[in-house]
This record gives C-alpha cells, structure tokens and sequence, in this order.
C-alpha cells in the first residue's frame, strides 16, 4: 500500500498554463535536503561552523541533522488549506473534493511551525525521537525548525491555530513522513551534541545556529525548487531511492548556481596589479605584515590616492590563501561609487581563483540594470503559493538567480553598496540569506567615515554577527575619528566573547589598527606615507559668492578645467544658471542625484572622460563641472581648480583628493611617473562659506546657506571646520588626525550661541542610534518573528533622513505614453528612466484628467517590478517651458496633498517649477 504522504503536491504548474504536472511533496522535501546536505559537503567552512558548535567529530551525524531539518521545512504544505489550491490536483491523488472549510488564508511556512509547535513537539516526547531526555532537547530544537519552516525570507508567525487547516488526514501523512525520515536520517547526532553540550549550551548555540541555517534553507528552497535541477515526478519510489537520485541532482545544481566556494590561487601583488611598479607603503605592509589564523579586523587609514583599495584586496586575498576566508565582498558608501570600484576589481579577481568565479555587482540600481531587470519574479511581487498565477518555484529561482543584489553576497567576489550589507542584521526579508552570503568573506568596507549614526549602529551589529561566525574585516578610511573606531573594533571584538578593548589612540597618520581573536589590546602600526600624495594645499575661505564666480572665469579663460561642489541640488542648479549663457552645453557639466539613471550614468562617463586620469589637455581645457555631494567620493577625476561650499572637515578632505589628483605639466597632460611632481603649482582649495567670526551668531550658517542647512544639521562642526581654515593651509598625511579629531572629537568646544543647535544635532545622533537599536537584529531573540514588522527589501531602512521616493519619468508622445529612456525592453527601460526624489516633494503621482491617458499610466504601472506601489509615474508634456508634469508632494501626517510642477532636462535634470496651485491663482 502505498504511503499517505505520496498523496500529496509539493509543486506545480500553474493551471494557466494548461498542464497538470507535479511533483510530489515528499520529492521537493529531499530535493532542498539534498542541496543542504550538498552545500555542507562542498563547503568546509560552513561544515565547521556547525560542527564545531555541536560538538559533532563525525560528518554524516550532521549530514543527517541537516537533511532531516530541511526536509520538513514544508511541513505546513500537508495542510488541507494549502492542497486546495489545486482541486484538481486532490481529486487525482486522493479520489475526493477539497473541504471548502478550509481556505488558505495562512502561509504554509507558518502552518508547518504551528503543527510542529502544537502537536508534534508532544510526539516527539512520547516517542523519545531524539531519546529518553527528548523533553530537554526541545527548546533547542525550537530553534531549528524555526529556520527551516521561514524559509520565504523571514521566521514562521507563531499565532493560529493549526487544527483549523490540517483535517484528520494531513495529520496521519505528516507523521508517516516524519516516522520515514526518522529512519532515512538517524538523529543520533541531536542526542550525542545534548548530551556533551548540555541541556543550556545546546539551546544557545542551536539559537545562534539557527540565523545561518535560515539561510541555509531559504538557499537550498529556491535551488531545490528549480525544475531544470530537479523535473517534476509523480510517480511514487522509495524515499531512500529517490534521496539518492536527488543528492546528484544538488551536486549539478549548486554547481550551475556559483555559490560554491572556489579554490584560491596564490599571487604575488605584482601579479594582481601589474602597473603598479612600486607598491606604496600601505602596500607593501599588506604584502608583509604576519596574520593570524584567527577572525581579525583591521582599518587602513591613510590620504586619499594612497592605493587603500589594492592593499585591501592583498590583504583579503592573503587571509584566503591561508584558510581564513572563502572570497570577499568590497562595500561602498553610494551607487556611484560601486560602479566605479566594480570596473577597477573586474580585471583583478579572476585572478584570484583558480576557477571561474562570479564577480557581482549589487546595489539598488547597476550599472547594467538588464540582469536585475530579467528577473523572472519581479522583485515587488510576494512569493506566496497561489497556484494559480505564474508563480513557479522555477520561476522564483530564476528570478533569484537574476537579481545581483541577493546573488552579489553569495558569489564568491562582490562589489556593491553598503546597504546590501546593512540588509544582513535589518529585519527585512531575506535577512538571514545575505547574513549566509557574508560567511567566511573578508568584507571590506571603503570610506567607512561615509555612515552617519544609524548606518554605524546598524554596520556594528553587522560586525558582531560577521566576527560571530568567524569572518574578518577590513575598513578603509581617509578621515574616522577615534570614536568611531573604538566603537566598530569593540562590536567586533563582541562576536568573538572578547571583553571590551580599551581605547587606544596614536597622532600617526597613515596608521594600520589591528585586532584578532586572542589579544586584548588593538595593535597600531604607523605607515610611512607615500611622497607622491604627500601634499599641501593652500585653502582660501571666502564668504562672497561674486568672488568664487570671478575666479571661476579667470581659471576657465586660463584653461583651466574647474569643479565647484555643492551642498544641495537647488545650488547646484543656481550655479548653472550663472554659467549657462557664458559656457556651451560641451563645457558645463551638471552632476547631481536627480537625473534619470540613463543620464546620470552618461554624465558620470562625461566626467570621467573629460576629467579622470587619463584625460588629455584638450579634452579638460576650459570646462566646468558643477556638481552635489555625489562627486566627492564616487568619481576618480582630477581638477585643476577646485571650489566647495562648506562642509565638515572630512567631506573637504575627500573634495580636496579631487583637487590636482594625478601628475600632470603645466599645460595639464598627465606625467607618465606616477611619483613625479605635479607642475600645476601649488593646489589651492576655495571654500565658500558663512563671514568668518570666532563669535558666529546661531544663524550663521542657515543665513548664508539656507537651503543646505538641513544636509549638515550640526552647525557646530562647520564652525569648527570653518575655524580650521582659518590657517590658511591644509598638510596631508600632517595634519588628517589633528583636522578630524578638531571637529568630531569627544572634547571640542563650540561658541555658546551654537549650543542650541549642536544638541538639537546630538539628540538626533542619539535618536538615530536608537532606532537603529530597534531595526536590528538581536542575537540573543533568536530567529523569532515575536511583534517585530520584518519590511520588504524595498521598504528597509538601510539609512535615515528624509524618505525618498523612486520616480519614473515618462513622456507623452501624442496618444502614446514612452519611458523617458529608450531601450529595447521595457523594463530595462523604465529601469535606465528612475530618478529617486524626496517623498515630501513626490508621493503620488495626478490622475490624468483624460480617461484614455490615465489607463495608459495604469497599463504602465501594471508592468513595473513593483506594479507602481513603491514608485511614482511622472508622465512629462511637451510645453514651451520644456518637458514637465505635475505630482502630488507629500504634506503633514504622511498625506499626498499639494501638487507640484516639475520639468526634467538631460542639461539641469528634475527640478520643481512654480506649484499647481500657485499657477490656478495667478491665471484667475
């Protein structure tokens, strides 16, 4: 007689599609057991993680803990209410009706938890399932099951009751399946890790365990359930004969996958980086310096253009040569700078392997959007089990596969942005599958001074779970001050049960700090700096704009190339606008976030094209660049004059790394001597700022700037870079630790008129760390759902401040509604037309007023990854004022109210014109 549990689908093709093919639940349980158990095998690290912390000698004892887990991870789909997706389906396998009391109303990952945790927990203890002290060994097998039954991307919810969706039937099947597994996968390995951890270890570790296995299962769900690994069988076997049939399977799956760990190839420094001839002194240390075996940190601090990033790789390719990592992953502070670092490590990381890996770049917009865009499962879609719609579990993994931004941590070399690090310790779906994606990766994480308070609270947690496992890091940095070190070196230290480090300090600049498992100090190693970036730059503070605009045309009638860096979007464009009658289109560069992604990404080639280091003289001569903050950190240009508004002291540093960058003669054309002497004369850095004053009145800086007081809210620290000025001279690698630490140490004063503001600023740092404290993940809850609102991946607050909004701009092009970018495929399209803008200013887009158009717009949204709830249309009009449209901005209490005009330009970019209501009443 055949089994009950062969009466039963685990997946199927949507009705829609006019076939009636499955696969049987019992199969699709060994199919994503088979790839755990595989990826274990395949995988040494992750094989030590969980036998070390169970105490387990053997291998298969953990092969078959891990199979037995996974393979009840869809123990809820036994469940009436989830089989009756498929009438058809029940009536072939069991020869009778659904009950339509039952409707699926509950995911099936919460209905495996609620049957676990309501019935089969007393079972088990009856049964002595894993021996005669079962009762004990239940807390810690809570958490397990936890994991595998919240494989769609976050824990199982504890409330229901399961008796109202499982009838009689599903009942009996499940504990036949069970009882079949029981014997299929011994679990002699639970009983032997209870009884030598004892009764509360096991519990702790199988609760810190159970963050990575979640990981485990989500992986091994969404390659198990991928049919062109795994066909679809319906007929019945044994289990032990299909189990081996699915273990080959796996073994081809994870292969196609690329998330398998690749064999290092050791190379010399001169091998990975070929031009440079003479590694820089950061370098050589690098290349030199004695490892541990154990988890390490260590920060890298010198000037900009001192070759931290190729260190960085050394470094992290030494620690995986000598068996402490797998691959790495490089985390930048914005979207520009990833696509700049991408193109630098892409001639590099094949190197560093021996097969042929992934290199994957991943934030919320590539470079190359058609991956991301080809996602079969947009990424705004649920993953629910509708049976109905096209919602294939083949469909779920290719979709999977063709988002970089999950692929990136998974992949064995990665480049994007920190958010998608962040993601790992956010509650936000998928959590636990890029905190897997991060195991045994040297993370490396550039311009780290880059996060404010709550990316810091958040990335210190990161740290803690990443140390936790056994990773290392390695942070990179022109200007952090000592605070911010001690606090990551100690979040660290936390994850390896270390007590808190004392704080130790040094004025050395460039300076490596060092910790690893074992030491109860920070180790601190001064770095002689390279002569080449050794430099002083003369700085002129000035408080009239007149004067930064006339010496902007003197050095453009000279030849000179010019960048002015501002502080907000609105003075950038004011800038342009003194320049726009005077300089053609080919000689005035605009550079800001609010261009459509198309044109931001031409602009940026512009730049690098006119300005970086291989730009010749003819190609620089005579043009101005005016740009927002996006220039100061993403862009590897050389200018031969630079002015900036005022900003704290470690966003001019980065603006002045931008000043006179590369070598080059008087007439601007690049030494071939990277080491040579630039022939530019001495740089000098304009800053445009409030009327110096050692008594500033509280306004000071909001009078001057009032559109950019809100970007830099504590006017304390522009005061104190201000003052910092004054010397007239900025010495680099001299003069970085005394500039940073005079602004952002714990012991500077402030005039008492900057009081106010400066703990208005601070209770804001403190409510930041806060909610950061709230939105993080606790190591000691456990992979629990418990009250806490796990976000969307769309919806995670990776950074705070104004809630922005992803805008689509269209445009009418008479009846028909085109994306702003053209491109052969639609979404790549509307993917190369989004443009983020604050909520405040866009939150809705207006209804069109003819009934034809609006369907159009509502067409549009219909094909949108987010079917339009996270972004707003824009549909432009041609008008004698340019191409403009009108949407709602976002008033008090979170509510769309006011319309807005606005008129977008590849030239200035979006910008907002007189509001809608404005306009009725100056036309009446």
């Amino acid at each position: 007689m055949t089994a009950l549990h062969f009466g039963y689908w685990g997946k199927a093709r949507p009705l829609d599609t006019g076939g009636a093919e499955y696969h049987l639940l019992p199969y699709h349980c060994l199919d994503v057991a088979a790839v755990g158990v595989t990826l274990l095998k395949h995988s040494p690290g992750l094989h030590r993680l969980f036998a070390e912390a169970l105490a387990l000698d053997a291998d298969e004892p953990l092969y078959s803990w891990v199979a037995f887990f996974l393979a009840i991870h869809d123990l809820g789909k036994f469940a009436e209410s989830f089989q009756g997706q498929r009438a058809d389906l029940v009536k072939h396998l069991r020869g009778r009706e659904v009950d339509p009391g039952k409707p699926y109303v509950v995911r099936h990952d919460t209905l495996g938890w609620l049957i676990w945790d309501r019935h089969l927990n007393d079972r088990a203890v009856d049964q002595h399932w894993f021996g005669p002290d079962s009762e004990e060994v239940l807390d810690g097998i809570g958490w397990w099951i936890r994991a595998c039954t919240g494989h769609h991307g976050l824990p199982p919810d504890s409330r229901g009751n399961w008796r109202h969706h499982f009838c009689p039937a599903d009942t009996t099947a499940v504990e036949g399946f069970l009882e079949e597994l029981r014997t299929l996968f011994p679990l002699d390995g639970i009983r032997s890790a209870h009884g030598s951890l004892g009764n509360q270890a096991f519990e702790a570790r199988s609760r810190d365990l159970g963050w990575w296995f979640a990981g485990v299962t989500v992986l091994a769900d969404w390659v198990g359930s991928n049919t062109k690994f795994f066909p679809y069988r319906a007929e019945a076997i044994a289990l032990r004969e299909y189990w081996q049939e699915a273990q080959e399977h796996a073994e081809v799956a994870l292969k196609a996958v690329g998330v398998l760990p690749e064999q290092c190839r050791e190379r010399s420094f001169t091998e990975l980086f070929p031009e440079i001839a003479t590694p820089s002194p950061l370098q050589a240390w690098a290349i030199d310096a004695p490892l541990a075996s154990a988890p390490q940190i260590h920060l890298l601090e010198d000037v900009t253009g001192a070759g931290k990033t190729e260190a960085a790789v050394m470094l992290a390719h030494r620690l995986m040569t000598c068996g402490c990592a797998d691959g790495f992953f490089i985390a930048l502070p914005t979207m520009a700078t990833a696509n700049a670092m991408y193109g630098r490590i892409a001639d590099v990381y094949r190197k560093l392997f021996e097969g042929n890996p992934s290199l994957v770049l991943a934030h919320g917009q590539r470079t190359l959007v058609e991956a991301f865009a080809d996602s079969v499962l947009p990424p705004g879609q649920e993953e629910d089990d509708t049976a109905q719609r096209d919602d294939t579990a083949t469909a779920r993994c290719n979709a999977w596969l063709a988002d970089h931004a999950k692929r990136a941590l998974l992949a064995p070399a990665g480049v994007g942005t920190i958010d998608q690090v962040l993601l790992a310790t956010l509650y936000s779906k998928h959590q636990s599958l890029r905190l897997l994606g991060l195991f045994r990766k040297v993370l490396i994480i550039d311009e780290v001074h880059a996060c404010d308070a709550y990316m810091q609270r958040v990335l210190e947690t990161v740290l803690t779970f990443h140390a936790l496992a056994g990773g290392s890091v390695i942070l990179l940095s022109a200007t952090l001050p000592e605070h911010m070190k001690h606090a990551l070196f100690n979040a660290f230290a936390c994850g390896r049960a270390a007590d808190p480090l004392p704080r130790t300090s040094s004025p050395d600049f460039p300076l490596v700090t060092s910790w690893h498992e074992g030491q109860t100090n920070t180790i601190l190693k001064p770095i002689v700096a390279r002569e080449a970036v050794c430099r002083e730059a003369a700085v002129r503070y000035v408080a009239d704009e007149h004067e930064v605009l006339s010496a902007i045309r003197q050095a453009l009638a000279q030849g000179k190339c010019v960048c002015w860096m501002r502080n907000t979007v609105s003075d950038v464009l004011a800038a342009h606008t003194h320049f726009a009658d005077e300089l053609d289109a080919d000689h005035l560069i605009v550079f800001h976030a609010r261009f459509a992604l198309q044109d931001r990404l031409a602009t940026e080639e512009r730049i690098l094209k006119h300005f970086g280091k291989s730009s010749t003289p003819a190609q620089r001569a005579g043009r101005l660049v005016i740009a927002s903050q996006v220039a100061e950190q993403s862009l590897d240009a050389d200018w031969d004059m630079m002015i900036s508004d005022l900003a704290p002291i470690d966003r001019l540093i980065q603006r002045a790394g931008r000043l006179q960058r590369h070598p080059r003669d008087t007439n601007g054309a690049r030494l071939a001597d990277p080491q040579a002497v630039d022939q530019r004369g001495q740089p000098c850095l304009w800053v445009l700022g409030p009327a110096w004053s050692e008594t500033p009145a509280a306004n000071w800086y909001k009078q001057a700037f009032p559109k950019a007081a809100a970007v830099y809210p504590h006017h304390g620290h522009l005061w104190l870079t201000a003052k910092a000025l004054q010397q007239g001279r900025i010495a680099m690698p001299q003069d970085a630790r005394a500039l940073v630490e005079g602004v952002f140490g714990e012991d500077v004063e402030l005039p008492p008129s900057l009081h106010a503001n400066a703990n208005q600023a601070d209770g804001t740092y403190f409510s930041d760390l806060s909610v950061a404290q709230q939105n993080t993940i606790k190591r000691a809850d456990g992979y629990v759902r418990g009250g806490i609102d796990w976000w969307s991946e769309a919806k995670t607050p990776t950074r705070l401040g104004e809630a922005s909004m992803t805008v689509l701009l269209a445009r009418w092009d008479g009846e028909r509604l085109r994306s702003w970018a053209e491109h052969e495929n639609p979404r790549h399209a509307w993917a190369y037309s989004s443009v983020k803008v604050a909520e405040r200013l866009i939150a809705q887009r207006v209804p069109e007023a003819d009934g034809a158009k609006e369907q159009l717009v509502k067409d549009a949204e219909a094909l949108l990854p987010d079917k339009g709830k996270w972004s707003v249309v824009l549909a432009l009009e041609e008008t004698a004022e340019g191409w403009t449209g009108t949407a709602l901005s976002m008033e008090q209490e979170s509510k769309p109210s006011r319309p807005l005009r606005w008129r977008y330009d590849p030239v200035r970019g979006l910008e907002q014109m007189q509001d809608a209501e404005r306009i009725e009443q100056e036309q009446q």
